[in-house]
């Protein structure tokens, strides 16, 4: 009886019992729902916002990464000035060629729909020994020396204004600062050549001269002149000066000052290589056939810096034709410093490769009247083997590639 009288009395005095026998939450406060939404509503909102303005933040930082990626490629593409050929040190008009370059491509590319300006300031010419190595740091310190060029691409209180945020002023911030950078590098320290079926034929021609001479030409002293003019923009070269010197390949002809033994052709694969050979590599390049004769497939220098190449002091007439077909195009030759016995049986000491045009062939006639001229080029080519730090090969490259 007790015990039923406390279970009445704490049913009929339980807070959520109301009158008719309606049970409420005791819980429960007017308005509280309402509050909730309230409060989850502007989290929510501010997380829409926020992954906005984010998304957009993202957009824009690839937009300038690709303009300054394509800024980098473009610009660095002057810096290979047919006017470093001609033995001056000023590459003042070099960079500033590439700053324009640079510029004008950057334009071309739309950033929000706007076309971005890059300050001259943030386009600079440097060098990289080792552009694979990340942790090197490019050199602007050097006024005659580079390989690089850096684009740096802002929207930012200095150049393009900064990026406006949409709901950013929910949080207080109106406004980011992006900025985008690329480098763009021509490797040098060329050593040696590979054939690939991704590279196609080596610019490597058969055709070796001495260092001695090819330092000379740099020099302009002994035996160059200036004969003849290439048009960077046709490829066509005709008579006239044009401030870059030629040398004659062939030994004894042109000048007459140049000495015996500086000349001759090597054996690039087979030992003994025939004319009808020795003429398709002038057309068409070397081969990896060819180079399937070296260990690997690499025509290349050794650890001494040298390599012994077969070949002959002379020249057969019958690829007058063939070089003939190839002038003004970039080239490159292998530099020796020592021939040892005469005729066929020549045996020349490979020490680096030099990047030239053919500018004029003339094979007919007394021997001393003979002439293939020479001039320094540029000579970009996806089949050389760089290495750091090696200084043996002159104005041949691997192809500009991104390195920062």
């Amino acid at each position: 009886m007790r015990y039923f009288i406390l279970l009445n009395r704490v049913s009929s005095s339980h807070p959520g019992k109301r009158p008719g026998g309606r049970v409420v939450n005791p819980y429960a406060r007017p308005g509280s729902a309402v509050a909730f939404v309230a409060v989850m509503s502007t989290v929510l909102i501010g997380c829409a916002a926020l992954a906005i303005d984010v998304g957009m933040l993202y957009n824009v930082r690839v937009e300038l990464q690709r303009t300054a990626d394509a800024a980098a490629l473009a610009g660095a593409s002057k810096l290979l000035d047919d006017d470093l050929l001609k033995g001056g040190s000023n590459i003042s008009d070099e960079i500033l060629a590439a700053q324009q370059m640079a510029k004008a491509n950057a334009a071309l590319n739309k950033v929000q729909n706007a076309s971005p300006q890059v300050a001259s300031a943030d386009i600079r010419a440097g060098y990289l020994n080792n552009p694979s190595n990340l942790s090197e740091a490019i050199n602007f310190s050097s006024p005659t020396q580079y390989n690089t060029l850096q684009v740096t691409v802002r929207r930012d209180g200095s150049t393009n204004g900064p990026v406006p945020l949409i709901f950013g002023s929910i949080f207080t911030l109106s406004s980011v600062n992006v900025t985008a950078t690329a480098a763009a590098t021509y490797k040098d320290g060329v050593v040696g050549y590979q054939v690939t079926s991704k590279t196609g034929n080596a610019d490597l021609l058969p055709l070796a001269l001495h260092v001695n001479m090819w330092i000379q030409l740099l020099a302009q002293t002994g035996g160059v002149t200036d004969n003849y003019t290439y048009d960077s923009d046709t490829g066509a070269v005709t008579s006239g000066s044009d401030g870059i010197h030629e040398v004659n390949l062939y030994p004894g002809g042109g000048t007459g000052q140049l000495p015996p033994g500086n000349f001759g052709t090597v054996n690039i694969g087979p030992s003994y290589n025939s004319t009808s050979h020795l003429s398709s590599q002038i057309r068409y390049g070397v081969t990896a056939d060819d180079l399937s004769y070296y260990d690997g497939g690499k025509l290349q220098l050794g650890a001494d810096g040298t390599l012994i190449l077969s070949g002959d002091t002379g020249m057969s007439t019958a690829m007058k034709d063939d070089l003939a077909a190839i002038i003004g195009k970039p080239r490159a030759i292998p530099l020796f410093n020592l021939v040892t016995d005469p005729g066929n049986n020549a045996m020349f000491t490979i020490v680096g490769f030099a990047g030239i045009r053919i500018v004029s062939v003339d094979l007919t006639g007394p021997e001393d009247s003979r002439k293939v001229m020479i001039q320094p080029s540029f000579v970009v080519d996806d089949s050389v083997i760089t290495t750091t730090g090696s200084g043996s090969s002159h104005f041949v490259y691997a192809p500009l590639r991104f390195v920062r």
